[in-house]
């Protein structure tokens, strides 16, 4: 047997701490942010990022002007009402100032340089914390056209359905117990969840004379829930807008991961184009697929898809955000990537002024942003594929 030859104490001191050093496991980051004190931190004006609009403002006025609408219902509605910008309880004067005086600064269409030194001077900034790193998931949506009609006939055979009549829902602004809204029916005096999407599909709401409209695939009905909205082309050649009126309260389940978690799909594959081929080329097993996202989405007709606010969204302005933790109808600014063009071709950077206008299902967290695209083919393919890394800020007039 070999024998050890004598180290000094200082050596093996030296040896333990290197040792210790190796052993040392990093912290993972924080979790994205549930609650609104964790969702923002404001920067310092040197800190703040190179604003720059690629649009050249276009769009940006119809969007401000829908968020001051919004605020001016709140005004009279609820006057002391105030939104938080992180651990900052801000009143709805104020962001009602803050979008007057950015809307003013735009209409000069200034130069870059010349709206960020404005913006340093006038404005106070709040970063996203996103996924604990200050990184945001963008995906998209968009507006989808389908093929339908008002009665059940021919190949019209799948519903949209309008909010039911039983539907209650419980704000939790008005339960201060209450963390995010609750959605039901009340049954024997007690508040009950709302009948899962499967249960639906089982015939839960027949008979009731729910239905808004038929279309000829129920694939094409679930996405139009996912998108919120659609244009329902109709055999006559008329259209009517579908948009959001409600839904089940159940929570929202990712088919995509769903399909993932099958092996049917690779995660790095995930997109709507993917998900829909793949229902398309198991029609037997699509069913029970899209019955693993118990949450169900009502409609009703408008002149236009709506958002959170109850008013318009605008292409290339909206962003779909959690409103658990930032600021609803507030100015905000994205930095992102997204496709050059409808053909699956690469994604550029891009950059912009938008309105927090809008909220989702599946848009949870500080670390998730939907931005909203429009309609037509470049928005349905960019929508699809968006899944990109950015920064997401918010202003806020000093």
């Amino acid at each position: 047997m070999r024998r050890l030859r004598s180290r000094s104490p200082a050596v093996l001191a030296a040896a333990l701490v290197a040792l210790a050093a190796c052993r040392i496991v990093r912290a993972p980051p924080p979790a994205p942010a549930t609650t609104p004190e964790r969702a923002l931190e404001e920067l310092a004006p040197e800190k703040f990022p190179a604003f720059a609009d690629d649009l050249d403002y276009s769009g940006l006025d119809e969007a401000i002007e829908r968020s001051l609408v919004s605020f001016a219902r709140v005004a009279i509605a609820d006057p002391g009402r105030t939104l938080a910008f992180g651990k900052e309880r801000v009143p709805a004067a104020r962001v009602v100032a803050t979008l007057r005086r950015f809307r003013e600064l735009a209409q000069a269409r200034p130069t870059p340089a010349a709206l960020s030194d404005a913006l340093r001077r006038e404005f106070r900034v709040f970063r996203s914390t996103g996924d604990g790193r200050g990184e945001v998931l963008f995906t998209g949506y968009y507006l989808p056209e389908l093929a339908g009609s008002l009665t059940r006939e021919g190949p019209y055979q799948f519903p949209l359905h309008r909010a039911p009549d039983d539907l209650v829902q419980v704000r939790a602004r008005d339960f201060p117990a209450l963390s995010e809204d609750l959605v039901g029916r009340v049954e024997n005096g007690r508040l009950v969840p709302y009948p899962t999407r499967a249960e639906i599909a089982r015939g839960a709401l027949d008979g009731r004379n729910a239905e808004l409209a038929w279309v000829a695939s129920p694939v094409e009905a679930f996405f139009a829930e996912i998108q919120g909205s659609g244009i329902l082309r109709l055999p006559d050649g008329t259209s009517r807008v579908v948009t959001y009126a409600g839904k089940n309260g159940q929570r929202y389940g990712a088919v995509g991961a769903e399909l993932v978690r099958r092996g049917a799909l690779k995660r790095e594959d995930v997109s709507m184009q993917a998900i829909k081929a793949w229902l398309a080329a198991n029609p037997a097993d699509a069913p029970l697929v899209l019955e693993t996202n118990p949450s169900y989405v009502f409609f009703r007709f408008a002149d236009a898809p709506t958002g959170a606010l109850g008013l318009p969204v605008t292409p290339d302005r909206t962003i779909a955000a959690d409103a658990r933790v930032f600021p609803k109808g507030a100015l905000a600014f994205v930095e992102t990537e997204r496709p050059v063009d409808a053909a699956g071709g690469p994604f550029r950077p891009f950059s912009r002024f938008v309105l927090d206008q809008d909220a989702g299902g599946a848009v949870k967290t500080s670390a998730h942003v939907d931005f909203f695209f429009g309609s037509g083919a470049y928005a349905e393919s960019a929508a699809g594929r968006m899944k990109q890394p950015g920064r997401l800020y918010y202003l806020l007039l000093r």
